[in-house]
């Protein structure tokens, strides 16, 4: 890859200029490299690049101590070691103060968006926290790809163009179901699970394995998905000096250029050495984050009605059980006498060794349900109590649907700015009488669950809100250019013919599923129109 020296010659005109290292804006990056292989493609971010293979997700860092390094210095103003909270911690830490509050609201490779504690004490939403790298949220995400549920998808694209971009998005993200080898203890949660939802769930729709972002190799060792494998042959070629494509790293966008309704560029700054430069591109492409997206369009003079608000934060809520010997035991004669009965070797060390999932299809089941095994628990446990076996600790993550709302925005100041110098954020954030309802609607789901499993280990536990890291709406698509929207339907921003915007934020309906697979679809459908324009100037 092309280091950051200052003292390079960079290329100041390009075809298209992205501003973000993420899965979104490696998909912008590809799909247009694809499709127009002359264009010439510049990427920036404003973070570290982490690992010799730019974007490659921190899971597959196998030394220990180098992994922790790369996500200290992901977490941008607040590069500590945190120690890895559980999910009580978590939900108490809005009451904390100084370092401890830091290291329990926010997880290991992000930072919080609002640092201090007057910052905190001012935001409603007091873990909203980002990823400063290449590769950004790309390199530390759970990788979990599940499709939208009925309705959480966008109602105005056609079901057969988002089937096609959702395949496409699959491909990119390499999502398998097959991810960890079936286990007794596997089948057993997805046996019961099967057995209380399946009745209600379309035959599309059953419980089954999670979807994930990860490549099982032929030893069986997993390759997680970061921004690295979309990119492909544009990682390969960028470190051959291919310059068709550049990635620079420790290089925020400050603003973007405006013209008319036109982007001539954007003026960019080199944060090691404080070098800026204007560059020009025939068309930009902001995939910086459901918050600092909005933010850079603010701090060029774009500032649509609708830009920053209807922001959307997935109600995230956890609880444990142990499963009982009784439903291991039945699930170990049902795999034997279907000849299945197989303990295959665990090559992971990671606590999670399989994750399954409860889709959302309302109204049967208007909730999102992430279902986790787990050979440490989430929430604390007093494992001298536990009827079943210690080692199989089920975590039940329920998640209802959030009310949209104009007044849940992000504030962005004229005069005082954040740690990098940009328009300081405030998230002004809060719960309607509806999503209180639908919070406790999930819990006595997730209660039901618990019930079938075994013993339950204690009660749901809300983790305060950002927690989630699944920012949605703050630069919403619309049907119509009616102030409710920030793009059109293809990420375009509304009145500007040349700027399109990618990432969670850009999803306008409530959603209660893992957002990634959602956003790269529609970045798949946005890059191709991007293509066709650069094909036809």
């Amino acid at each position: 890859m092309k280091n950051t020296d200052s003292e390079k010659e960079f290329t100041t005109n390009v075809d298209v200029l992205v501003v973000g290292s993420g899965p979104v804006g490696a998909t912008f990056a590809r799909i247009v490299a694809d499709q127009v292989p002359t264009a010439r493609i510049l990427m920036v971010d404003a973070g570290p690049q982490l690992t010799a293979r730019p974007g490659m997700h921190v899971k597959n860092i196998r030394d220990l101590e180098e992994l922790n390094q790369a996500q200290i210095r992901s977490q941008g103003p607040t590069q500590f070691k945190y120690n890895a909270p559980s999910f009580a911690e978590r939900a108490s830490a809005a009451s904390k103060r100084g370092r401890e509050r830091l290291e329990t609201l926010a997880r290991p490779g992000t930072h919080l968006i609002n640092p201090s504690d007057d910052d905190l004490d001012a935001s409603n939403m007091p873990a909203a926290a980002a990823a400063t790298n290449v590769g950004g949220a790309g390199a530390h995400w759970t990788c979990a790809c599940p499709r939208p549920g009925n309705i959480e998808r966008v109602s105005f694209i056609s079901q057969e163009e988002w089937e096609q971009a959702c395949t496409k998005a699959e491909q990119l993200l390499k999502v398998t179901c097959d991810a960890f080898p079936e286990s007794i203890a596997g089948f057993a949660i997805q046996q019961t699970l099967g057995e209380l939802y399946n009745p209600i769930l379309p035959e599309d729709l059953k419980v089954r394995a999670m979807p994930l972002a990860v490549q099982v190799r032929e030893d069986g060792t997993l390759y997680w998905t970061g921004p690295d494998v979309i990119l492909g042959p544009l990682v390969e070629s960028a470190s051959e000096g291919n310059n068709r494509f550049e990635l620079r790293a420790e290089t925020i966008c400050r603003r973007l250029l405006i013209d008319g309704d036109h982007i001539n560029g954007a003026e960019l700054e080199h944060l090691p050495s404080g070098k800026r430069e204007t560059v020009t591109a025939r068309i930009v492409v902001v995939a910086a984050d459901s918050l600092r997206t909005p933010q850079l369009l603010w701090a060029s003079g774009i500032r649509p009605r609708a830009l920053g608000h209807y922001i959307n934060d997935h109600i995230f809520n956890m609880a444990g059980v142990a499963l009982s010997e009784q439903i291991l035991e039945r699930a170990r004669s049902t795999l034997e006498a279907a000849g299945r009965l197989n303990e295959s070797k665990r090559l992971s060390s990671e606590s999670i060794i399989g994750v399954f999932r409860v889709p959302l299809h309302a109204p049967e089941h208007p909730f999102h349900a992430q279902v986790m095994h787990l050979d440490v628990s989430p929430i604390p446990v007093d494992r001298s109590q536990l009827r079943g076996d210690p080692r199989h600790i089920v975590g039940l993550g329920w998640i209802p649907l959030k009310e949209i709302r104009f007044e849940d925005y992000i504030e962005f100041s004229d005069t005082d700015t954040d740690y990098f110098g940009m328009p300081k954020m405030t998230i002004h954030y809060g719960f309607t009488e509806k999503d209180w309802a639908a919070l406790e609607a999930a819990r006595a789901e997730q209660r039901r669950a618990a019930a079938a499993f075994g013993q339950p280990l204690d009660t749901p536990q809300m983790m305060p809100p950002g927690t989630s890291l699944h920012y949605q709406g703050s630069m919403r698509m619309g049907e119509y250019d009616d102030g409710t929207s920030v793009c059109d339907s293809y990420s375009r921003v509304w009145g500007l013919q040349n700027l399109f915007i990618g990432g969670n934020g850009v999803i306008p309906t409530s959603t209660a599923c893992n957002p990634t697979l959602t956003s790269v679809a529609l970045a798949v459908r946005a890059a191709e129109k991007l293509a066709t324009i650069l094909q036809g100037t």
